[in-house]
Formats: structure tokens, C-alpha cells, sequence
């Protein structure tokens, strides 16, 4: 699949239009839009590699005093006894973009979100891409999590944070609520495990399968 392709039909699943209903001058804005925000973005981002003791609905960090309470990673990382943690960011210009878009077009902005999205995760990506270089024979990773999926609360991120300095070395804070800023930036979890680990997502192991629009419109999310 050519690499507009795939840009288009991410884009597109983000905006909730199936991919076969957008003619060409949707197809056209989106290629435009891709292309300004990907211009504008500035990638920063940090990991590290961290000792584990995953429970039954618990994962205590061994070096840190950390600990999360969340039966969905523990079952992720169930295999596992270290764990990739990872802050990335692609800038704050493209925040004040889509915000700014907001006052005058807001289909141009949802574009300009949907774009942003897709681009934040093309950059956790190549943070993953990073990580498997560095693996042995014999490990295998996890699939990527994130807070704010299933039960793992989106607050847990101001800690994640903070044990990665990753407002120092990326540029990244949190809001009270655990809402991370610049507000295209991701935290996420990847098990190193000992077993080859299932990588993606299926619509049979998804905590939000009785509620996807994709599925009620007989398509899939990508994942």
C-alpha cells in the first residue's frame, strides 16, 4: 500500500469517513493538510527501561516507587519482568495550529487533528523501531499501551513524566487531570517478555468492542 494510501485511510478513520465515501478533493484537503502538519512537527522523545513484578491487577516498579493498579496491562504484561515506558511529543506549534483552524474552519481543523494524530503515532512507531534494535534473541515485545486505555488511569502520566524528566528532555507537562501538553504527545507501555507476545490488537481481545463504530459499520480500526 503507497504511503498516501495509508495516510488517507488513518486520516480518514479519525474523521469517521469510510474510506470508499471521500472523493477526491477530501482525499486532495487531507494530503495538503498531512503535509503542513508533518512541516510543522517537532519530534521529542524519551524512554527507559524499567524491573517489573506484574500481579493480578498491579505492576510494581522494582527501582522506583511506583506502582500501577490496572488488571488490563497486568494482563498485557503478564510474561514480563521489564518494561519499556516512553513520552513522545510532536511540538506545540501544531496545538496552536489546530486551535487557531478552530475559529474559522472546523472541518479544516478536525483534518488537522485527525493528521496530528496519525503523524503522533507514526512517531511512537519509531520509538518502537528503536526499541526492537535493541533486544536479544529471545525477547519479544508487547504490544504498546497507553494510559487512558482500558483501566489504566490517565493520571498514572504525571508520574510517568516525571521518572522519564521527560518535561526536561522532551518538553512535555501534564494537567491536573493527568492530560498531557503539548496535547499531541503519548505515554505508553511495552513489556519485554520472555514469550512471543500477540502484537496488535483484534476486535476479540478489545475492551471496547460492544461500542466501535467501526465494527457497527462492519469495517476495523486498523489496530
Amino acid at each position: 500500500m503507497a504511503k498516501d494510501e495509508i495516510i488517507l485511510r488513518e486520516v480518514l478513520r479519525y474523521i469517521n469517513v469510510p474510506y470508499h465515501a471521500a472523493d477526491a478533493t477530501l482525499k486532495q484537503e487531507i494530503l495538503t493538510a498531512y503535509g503542513e502538519i508533518e512541516s510543522m512537527a517537532r519530534v521529542r522523545q524519551v524512554y527507559g527501561l524499567f524491573n517489573i513484578e506484574p500481579k493480578k491487577d498491579l505492576i510494581v516498579f522494582q527501582e522506583i516507587n511506583f506502582q500501577i493498579e490496572s488488571a488490563d496491562l497486568a494482563k498485557v504484561v503478564k510474561n514480563c519482568n521489564q518494561l519499556y515506558v516512553m513520552a513522545v511529543t510532536i511540538g506545540s506549534e501544531i496545538d496552536k495550529r489546530i486551535s487557531g483552524t478552530q475559529q474559522t474552519d472546523m472541518m479544516k481543523a478536525l483534518i488537522y487533528n485527525a493528521c496530528a494524530n496519525v503523524l503522533i503515532e507514526q512517531a511512537c512507531d519509531h520509538v518502537e523501531e528503536e526499541i526492537m534494535k535493541n533486544i536479544k534473541e529471545g525477547q519479544y515485545l508487547t504490544m504498546r499501551y497507553s494510559p487512558g486505555y482500558g483501566d489504566v488511569p490517565l493520571t498514572v502520566q504525571t508520574e510517568i513524566l516525571n521518572f522519564l524528566d521527560a518535561t526536561r528532555k522532551a518538553g512535555i507537562t501534564t494537567t491536573k487531570a493527568g492530560m498531557l501538553i503539548p496535547l499531541k504527545s503519548v505515554t505508553a507501555f511495552i513489556g519485554l517478555s520472555s514469550i512471543k507476545e500477540k502484537r496488535h490488537k483484534g476486535c476479540e481481545s478489545c475492551l471496547i468492542q460492544d461500542k466501535c463504530i467501526y465494527r457497527k459499520r462492519g469495517e476495523k480500526c486498523g489496530s
